[in-house]
């Protein structure tokens, strides 16, 4: 694999006017060029598909559902047109670091026996302030994680940021019936049985602290149920204990939503800002910026 391999970036978009333009700067910023961007509109009654069309880059590739299917049927669809040996996503109110793909093709060339390579989010406010980290897999001190995901359960990695081999999702699929918890579903599907990896590099601008609520919770953990019921005949006591397990989850969150207390406990899912990391943040957001200001 002399060459540079094509990675395509899959993006779902619906009412995303506000946030778009970031996001598809971040695409051109890419320090790596060989990449294509696989775009579906699910239906947006806002101007998202106006200003998808105006973006002169041929490396994006656009479709337009007439009317809102679901994140599920979006990112299916994505999946299905893309070209690339490797998969990347963005959703449309988030945005990557330049470097995003170009370190993580870079991980997945020197271990090939890795099919799923996840990274650190900064999470960010309302205001586009960076107040939070996750990077979920990584071992304390470790500056990349190399594990197996052995057992059904939920991924030990944060599905923005991921990385994976086009050729270990063969056969998996985004559940077009999932409204929320089709990406945890998805990974499942392709990393159960195998290796990933998650680097300790900020690679992805997440809104979580914006777009979390208990309602979305709750409603993510009934699709994850779901999922879970499709392994019981495969993993049948595996199975039975995740979907126990989520029962108690959703428990917790609503008696937290009873006593108001929700909002703490959907902030205790990311860790604190690091001086580094906020650095990081600033100066990738700031070339973002930059990049909007050139236009489409």
């Amino acid at each position: 694999m002399s060459e540079a391999p094509l990675v395509s970036v899959m993006m779902p978009c619906f009412n995303a006017e506000r946030t778009l333009s970031m996001a598809l700067a971040s695409l051109r910023a890419q320090t790596y060029p060989n990449w294509e961007a696989v775009i579906v509109d699910d239906g947006s009654t806002d101007q998202t598909w106006n200003i998808l069309q105006a973006w002169r880059d041929s490396r994006l590739r656009l479709e337009r559902f007439e009317r809102n299917r679901g994140r599920g049927a979006a990112r299916q669809r994505c999946l299905e047109m893309a070209n690339g040996a490797f998969l990347s996503f963005l959703d449309a109110d988030d945005w990557l670091f330049e470097e995003k793909l170009k370190h993580q093709v870079s991980l997945m060339r020197h271990r090939p026996e890795v099919v799923v390579v996840s990274g650190t989010c900064v999470i960010t406010d309302a205001d586009g302030e960076a107040v939070g980290l996750t990077s979920a897999g990584l071992e304390a001190g470790d500056q990349v994680t190399e594990r197996s995901f052995a057992r059904l359960g939920a991924p030990p990695v944060s599905f923005p940021p991921c990385m994976i081999r086009t050729s270990a999702a063969q056969g998996a699929r985004f559940n077009p019936a999932f409204r929320r918890s089709q990406d945890s579903d998805f990974l499942i599907q392709v990393m159960l049985g195998r290796r990933y990896a998650v680097s300790s590099v900020p690679v992805y601008a997440y809104s979580q602290a914006e777009a979390a609520s208990l309602e979305k919770t709750m409603d993510g953990y009934r699709y994850r149920i779901r999922s879970y019921a499709q392994y019981t005949k495969s993993h049948p006591a595996q199975a039975s204990l995740e979907m126990l397990k989520t029962l108690a989850k959703m428990s917790f969150y609503r008696v937290a939503g009873w006593l108001h207390t929700e909002r703490s406990l959907i902030e205790r899912r990311w860790q604190p800002i690091t001086p580094e990391a906020r650095d990081a943040y600033n100066s990738a957001r700031a070339s973002i910026i930059r990049q909007t200001i050139k236009g489409p």
